[in-house]
């Protein structure tokens, strides 16, 4: 069953300012997220996060939320690890 990919304002910013070669990355991994959004190098967040994936793209981390009932990913935001968490 495939899921609808849906970027939120914040991601859509986040990866327009990304390099051109991490942006191609990137959105071959969303793709993949459709096809299956709890792949083998999702990792589930803890604490308050709680609810929320997150997946690498070299040095870089997506984070997103899965809705099984609507076949949905929402994607929050994308950036570097060294500043990630901390602006989630």
């Amino acid at each position: 069953m495939t899921y609808e990919v849906r970027l939120r304002p914040a991601a859509e910013r986040d990866l327009r300012r990304l390099p051109e070669a991490v942006q191609r990355r990137a959105l071959h991994q969303l793709s993949a997220l459709g096809e299956n959004p709890r792949p083998h190098n999702a990792q589930p967040l803890h604490g308050d996060l709680k609810g929320v994936w997150r997946v690498r793209v070299g040095d870089y981390r997506l984070s997103y939320v899965v809705e099984d009932g609507a076949h949905l990913v929402r994607v929050a935001r994308i950036g570097h690890r060294s500043t990630f968490y901390r602006r989630l």
